[in-house]
């Protein structure tokens, strides 16, 4: 569990880290980069689940703490979803207000 968890959370993470990348250097977005991105953050998380599955017995104990991981992630989605913070990453661009409840 706690690989998939992993590899759950190094997709958004990498989404995240790639685009505000590009975006800081060209300085706009470019609908086929940010497809490429989610494609190439897809294939970094399933890797990493890979490479944990494939390295061996882990302890029993990281099963509970891939559970939680991926609570705790499905938690943080459904409240960022109705009640976001108020950082630029979380505004929507077309009616710049935030969550859905907005």
């Amino acid at each position: 569990m706690i690989a998939k968890a992993t590899g759950i959370y190094v997709m958004p993470i990498a989404i995240v880290i790639l685009f505000y990348s590009y975006t800081a250097v060209i300085g706009q977005e470019i609908l086929i980069v940010d497809i490429l991105i989610f494609v190439i953050a897809v294939a970094l998380g399933q890797l990493t689940s890979y490479k944990m599955l494939t390295i061996g017995r882990l302890p029993l104990c990281l099963d509970k703490v891939g559970l939680v991981m991926v609570i705790v992630l499905a938690v943080a989605f459904g409240v960022f979803t109705f009640y976001p913070p108020h950082l630029p990453i979380f505004r929507d661009a077309v009616t710049g207000g935030y969550g859905i409840l907005e």
